[in-house]
């Protein structure tokens, strides 16, 4: 079993919070959360995608007002109205989408928004501070290099050097290593030892439980909004069970799962390794899915899960490999993706859609040069919208108007949009990322229902997901992605708490 801390709980804390919650409708994101930081220590806050980590660093830093909570600061009331209320108390909360502004330099960083700066930039003095960080700090940030042009790890490290000459006496990081590797991982757990020795206390929010180790010294975990494991000996902890503690029961549920047989594989992904600046690359990914199959693919996000949607739905090249949809070869190749009736349902409808155009539009995207509906260059307006208007009766589009723009749609109707668009025509592979999130449950079952509708009717589906219960009613096969490869793969029936939680934390490769 674990055990809480045995240091004395005499000690103030730097900071601490009493029954913290948040709702956010009908989702209890935190439910009576307690949490304390002791000054230089490093405490972990870990658990499972949508456990409640990023709200509770959110509250703490002041970018988000709970509905209810008691903290305090350095032995003081603390109650932040604003991000930049918490920054002006030393709270500095560095995200996993790093906020600086990229067209700037470094040393325009340093002053842009910084707490009681003078309106006036001083070129010289700003070069002159970012020098002595980087020696207090023992790092190497070219204080007039443009954001842009810095690698990921140079950058991250920009942003710990903005909170820190803003006099941050408390750090927030949130899952500061998920797009680094092996050497910049080392360089930042040197760091983060190096400002808890000089007496900052972090808060360091990570799914990667190995690195803890040897960075944490004490943990929390937080499953569905709430604490199961709180201030636990990093020293003294049992990794595996915190994993299988993260993911909790994941019992196979009573699922109406329709018969299908396998027929030929039609989707081949072969040793693929790509490159991308935008998130986590992959790195030696094979596998096959078969028609009438589903495979699950599941990890913690931030893990290469973007990236293997864009490349087996064309949009990515391969640097290594290929993607093969019967026997076509498509990575790179949009068009050729659309030829062969590749579909995506985009875990993000703001780029599955186009927003400000018509519902019409965005349902015939796909068909643009179908000569249904254009002749020598002109479209067939009223052929589109006929035909559009069909498309969202047949998928429960509401209202049907096809004239309306596709933004002007709650979100559950525009999932449904995107899934008319896609599913159409029985494509040969659907790509699903995250088919039902923010769906309310008769729209889930729907939406779940389509996609055993396209492995039916012979197709093979890639249902990407961070929700596990989704996982589980529609995959047959799942991978599990961490840091861009496939660290374990298994039949559903084999899915257990204790291996997900496993792979998903990177404990292991059973490849």
């Amino acid at each position: 079993m674990l055990a809480s801390s045995s240091q004395s709980s005499l000690e103030e804390p730097a900071f601490l919070a009493d029954a913290v919650s948040r709702r956010f409708g009908e989702v209890q994101a935190l439910n009576k959360v307690e949490f304390s930081l002791r000054p230089g220590e490093i405490h972990a806050l870990v658990g499972e995608n949508g456990a409640g980590k990023s709200t509770l660093a959110k509250i703490i830093a002041g970018g988000l007002k709970p509905d209810r909570a008691s903290m305090s600061l350095f032995g003081q009331p603390y109650a932040p109205e604003s991000r930049r209320d918490g920054a002006s108390s030393g709270v500095a909360y560095v995200r996993q989408q790093l906020s600086l502004v990229r067209g700037l330099t470094v040393a325009e960083n340093l002053q842009l928004g910084r707490p009681g700066a003078s309106p006036v930039f001083n070129l010289k003095a700003a070069i002159v501070e970012i020098d002595h960080w980087c020696r207090e700090l023992s790092m190497e940030v070219p204080a007039e290099s443009l954001v842009d042009d810095l690698p990921l790890a140079l950058r991250q490290q920009a942003e710990i050097l903005t909170a820190v000459a803003w006099g941050a006496r408390l750090l927030i990081l949130d899952e500061p290593s998920s797009s680094l590797g092996p050497r910049e991982t080392a360089a930042l757990i040197s760091l983060c030892h190096r400002l808890r020795d000089e007496g900052t206390p972090i808060i360091y929010i990570s799914h990667r439980l190995p690195e803890l180790t040897e960075l944490a010294d004490r943990l929390t975990v937080l499953r569905q909004g709430e604490v199961v494991v709180g201030g636990a000996d990093v020293s003294e902890a049992d990794l595996h069970e915190i994993a299988e503690m993260m993911v909790g029961d994941i019992s196979l549920l009573e699922v109406d799962r329709p018969n299908r047989e396998y027929g030929e594989t039609r989707l081949t992904v072969d040793s693929v390794a790509v490159h991308t600046s935008r998130g986590v690359g992959l790195e030696n990914v094979s596998f096959q899915v078969r028609s009438g199959e589903v495979l699950g693919v599941v990890g913690v996000a931030g893990n290469g899960q973007n990236t293997l949607a864009e490349t087996l739905t064309g949009q990515s090249q391969c640097v290594e490999g290929q993607v093969i949809v019967d026997g076509v070869e498509i990575a790179g190749k949009p068009r050729d993706a659309i030829s062969a009736r590749v579909a995506h349902l985009y875990e993000d409808r703001s780029v599955g859609l186009a927003a400000e155009m018509s519902v019409a539009d965005n349902a015939l995207a796909r068909r643009v040069r179908d000569r249904d509906f254009s002749r020598y260059g002109v479209r067939l307006l009223s052929r589109i919208r006929s035909h559009a208007t069909l498309l969202a009766d047949r998928f429960q589009v509401r209202p049907p108007d096809p004239t309306s723009k596709a933004g002007s749609l709650s979100g559950g109707n525009q999932q449904k949009l995107m899934a008319a668009r896609e599913l159409e025509n029985n494509p040969a592979v659907l790509v699903a990322h995250g088919p039902t999130k923010g769906l309310d449950p008769e729209a889930s079952k729907v939406m779940r229902d389509r996609c055993f509708g396209v492995a039916e009717a012979g197709g093979a589906v890639v249902v990407i997901s961070a929700d596990l219960e989704e996982i589980i009613e529609l995959a047959d096969r799942v991978i599990v992605l961490s840091s861009g490869k496939i660290v374990d793969r298994f039949d559903i029936a084999d899915m257990t708490a204790a291996r997900l939680g496993t792979a998903m934390a990177g404990l292991s490769s059973n490849e």
